[in-house]
């Protein structure tokens, strides 16, 4: 099994590289990925500039150099914003990486996963319109390999007010058109909304639709390293998954479920 998802202390996370993988280890885990965030506006949970080359050097070493029981991935976790995508594609090719997840964390300047000052603006149908037309986009702009959390603005009990299938389906077959993978991140069960990034009805559109699959945890904690994983693996199966994708030097492979 493979985490894809996890924070250390380069960005907003409690701990180090190794206690990571030490965690990783109990939990008997293949491979695991980090995946700082990086943003290209100013933040105080993302890798600050002066530290992309320590923090390449330092995850680039343990890639090549851990040969006990845990593969280590290069991973990033960088903030999409449409206006900017040179600057992201710039910054992305600066780091060795085995795989980027591209995640929605800013609606214009709003930083709607943790500010709730502007909830209520919109009609919420009309905000999870505003956020999946940025995920399309990220999806098509061919900078990232996975979309991570991909129903995140349901993350502070956002619902919306009516059905939006026909709008899941619509976004998944973008990623399908792109060649996107889609995370199932498994830290929603313990934020408000209670329940994985993506919901089990998208996790199973997804899976009809042909959209291959990872996993993550989105560990800022050791002890968060796989957090319901065994849960994640069982509503998988349920949805008609039977294989989950693994990374390398941004190259594709899979993992029997």
């Amino acid at each position: 099994m493979v985490d894809y998802h996890m924070h250390t202390t380069f960005s907003d996370g409690k701990d180090s590289y190794l206690s990571y993988l030490e965690a990783a280890r109990k939990k008997d885990l293949a491979e695991i990925g980090f995946t700082d965030h990086i943003t290209i506006v100013p933040v105080d949970w993302g890798v600050k500039e002066v530290d992309f080359p320590v923090m390449r050097e330092n995850l680039k070493n343990l890639c090549n150099n851990f040969s006990e029981d845990v593969q280590v991935r290069f991973g990033l976790e960088m903030d999409y914003f449409p206006e900017r995508e040179e600057e992201i594609r710039q910054i992305i090719s600066f780091f060795p990486v085995d795989y980027v997840i591209g995640s929605i964390h800013f609606i214009d300047d709003w930083n709607f996963d943790s500010d709730k000052s502007l909830y209520g603006k919109w009609p919420n149908n009309e905000l999870y319109r505003i956020y999946f037309d940025l995920v399309q986009q990220a999806a098509k702009s061919g900078l990232f390999d996975v979309i991570g959390h991909f129903d995140l603005i349901k993350k502070l009990q956002c619902w919306p007010e009516t059905d939006q299938t026909s709008l899941f389906e619509e976004t998944l077959k973008i990623l399908k058109e792109a060649n996107m993978v889609m995370e199932l991140n498994t830290s929603g069960i313990d934020r408000p909304c209670g329940e994985f990034f993506p919901s089990r009805e998208i996790l199973s559109l997804a899976c009809k639709l042909g959209v291959p699959i990872t996993l993550g945890s989105d560990a800022h904690q050791p002890d968060q390293v796989a957090r319901h994983f065994d849960l994640a693996v069982s509503m998988l199966k349920e949805v008609g998954y039977t294989k989950i994708t693994r990374f390398r030097n941004r190259q594709r492979g899979e993992i029997e479920i």
